[in-house]
């Protein structure tokens, strides 16, 4: 009998097990592909621990787990590296917005002994205020807010200086801007003694504060003795409320730039037409037919209805997109060209007049707006396109490729002012840092203009006026301001304050008299649209247009203009008369 020899049978196979691999390769996949959203590092996480647990057990499919492990970790990393951008973009963010707040601190003190600009307000409890009616008697003026942590503080100490001060010697008056109901519950609920109002549109110096607490203590002569900001404790408000009148007369008040006068002769809007678009969110008017005849375009949902002058419709074109931001350009080769994005979007999709989409600029963090303009004056326009999150200002040529860059920041607002036959291109923009930063057609700075030193300008537009300057017009605040490109201030008026103004719609250039020369139509602070001639004149204003999405000038060769406005679904047009 022969001896028995071992088995040389293979060693057992391990068992396969799907389940950790393919969630691992899976999550790899996904964690790659959302690395710039930041998702993709936790997902990439994920993955990399069930491939390593897969791997670790000695299961079969390896491949497949090794694969979802390396994609984990590349979609780790990816995100890291996002993270970091972001994280840069924001320090850079950030500390641009801390030199502009500071940049921002009013110097009152050329104030201070200047006789105090005179207004009127009703406070809380309906009785009407003249600062002038109080000669004779020492007067705080505290401009707050009801959210204001500082100016909550030092709300106990008004209290106090009113109870221990007679009303024949002292009157202390608190001002915010925030509407009455929201003052009268926190004077209820704070059990505030002396008078509240709210106002605005107040004259400087009033208007001029950025920073609240600011108040003004005003002496019995009505000459403003001292202004302090920020938060200061009861002593130091005692002390400068009883302060002694300042001796000899008042200086004379700081010049400032002269303010949106009203002309001699005013025009009266006229409702043309009113059409509803249901869905409607954009509109701009443009020369849609390349016939020299305006058209009214609508962007309604995936829609853009094309309308003339007396409000017919005349086409519809289907668009690739829904967009809440349009604006027509010209091409003289190959016909109109429309831009479109939404609010907040990634991306500026062109397209022809059939509506197919011909080209897109990508802003991976946000686009902050878009602008058509002729930089070379050949006739066809080009593009600016403003980048949230240090994207900066670009420049696209008519078919789509990039022509220069300008690395800014966030870019706020842009305006192109086209070339002409003996006049160059400029381009302009707000930026993080609150200026106004001046470009050539190339793309070269010129200029970097902050027209009130104190100022931080977010919303602007630019046109040429009738003698080829160019007249800029940004937003400072509660504030606008008309200069030119050294920046003069031509003029100044009230504007609606809004954090995320550049974003919305606050002006529109075209010719309403139909003289030949353009105006300025823009939203004032009462929230009214104005129509102003560039030398500064109010020839006419829509009372109460708050409500409006948008508004644009048709301007027929020849002929007045026309006033289009957006509101809700509804697309009017308007004519002005003497």
């Amino acid at each position: 009998m022969e001896p028995s020899t071992p088995s040389s049978d293979p060693a057992p196979s391990p068992p396969s097990s799907y389940g950790l691999a393919l969630a691992s390769l899976v999550l790899g996949i996904l964690a790659l592909v959302l690395s710039f959203l930041l998702v993709g590092g936790f997902l990439g996480l994920v993955g990399l621990a069930l491939g390593v647990l897969h791997l670790a057990r000695k299961r079969r499919p390896a491949g497949m787990a090794r694969w979802g492990v390396a994609l984990s970790a590349l979609g780790l990393l990816a995100s890291v590296g996002f993270a970091a951008l972001y994280y840069s973009a924001y320090q850079k963010l950030t500390e641009a917005m801390q030199d502009a707040s500071q940049s921002r601190e009013i110097d009152f003190t050329k104030w201070e002994g200047v006789a105090a600009p005179d207004f009127s307000l009703t406070t809380l409890d309906g009785q009407t205020l003249k600062l002038s009616a109080l000669r004779g008697r020492r007067v705080v003026l505290d401009f707050w807010a009801t959210w204001c942590p500082p100016c909550r503080k030092e709300i106990p100490h008004f209290i106090q200086l009113f109870d221990q001060t007679s009303r024949d010697d002292l009157v202390i008056v608190g001002i915010s801007d925030e509407d009455a109901k929201t003052l009268g519950d926190f004077v209820k609920a704070q059990s505030v003694n002396y008078p509240i109002a709210s106002a605005k549109n107040l004259p400087s110096p009033y208007s001029d504060i950025v920073a609240i607490p600011t108040t003004f203590f005003i002496d019995r002569k009505g000459t403003i003795q001292t202004v302090a900001v920020g938060y200061h404790d009861y002593d130091d408000l005692k002390r400068n409320a009883q302060a002694r009148d300042l001796p000899g007369e008042p200086k004379k008040a700081p010049e400032g730039p002269p303010a949106l006068a009203d002309a001699s002769q005013v025009l009266h809007p006229s409702i043309l037409w009113s059409k509803n678009i249901p869905g409607a969110r954009a509109l701009c008017v443009g020369d849609w037919e390349s016939d020299g005849a305006p058209r009214v375009l609508v962007a309604a949902g995936a829609t853009l209805h094309v309308l003339d002058l007396t409000g017919a419709e005349t086409s519809s074109v289907p668009l690739p997109g829904a967009f809440s931001l349009i604006e027509c350009g010209r091409n003289k080769e190959k016909g109109p060209r429309l831009l479109g994005y939404d609010n907040w979007g990634h991306d500026v999709t062109v397209v022809d007049k059939a509506g197919k989409k011909l080209w897109s600029v990508s802003a991976p963090i946000g686009v902050d707006g878009a602008h058509w303009g002729d930089l070379n004056g050949d006739g066809a326009d080009e593009m600016i396109v403003g980048m949230n999150g240090g994207g900066g200002l670009q420049a696209w040529s008519a078919d789509g490729k990039k022509l220069w860059a300008a690395p800014l920041g966030n870019v706020w607002n842009q305006s192109i002012v086209s070339a002409t036959q003996d006049q160059p291109a400029r381009v302009f923009a707000t930026e993080a840092g609150g200026s106004v930063r001046v470009f050539d057609a190339q793309g070269r700075p010129l200029a970097t203009l902050r027209p009130s030193p104190d100022g931080y300008y977010d919303k602007l537009a630019a046109s040429r006026a009738a003698d080829k300057t160019i007249q800029i017009a940004a937003i400072n605040g509660d504030q606008m301001a008309v200069f030119d490109e050294t920046g003069k201030i031509l003029w100044t008026t009230s504007a609606i304050a809004s954090n995320a103004g550049w974003r919305a719609n606050y002006f529109a250039v075209g010719d309403i008299k139909g003289d030949g020369t353009n105006e300025w139509a823009f939203m004032d602070g009462s929230a009214n649209l104005v129509i102003a001639t560039m030398s500064g004149q109010k020839i006419s204003a829509i009372p109460r247009a708050k409500d409006l999405t948008t508004f644009a000038i048709a301007s027929p060769p020849g002929k007045p203009g026309v006033l289009i406005t957006l509101a809700g679904a509804t697309v009017q047009a308007c004519t002005f008369q003497p």
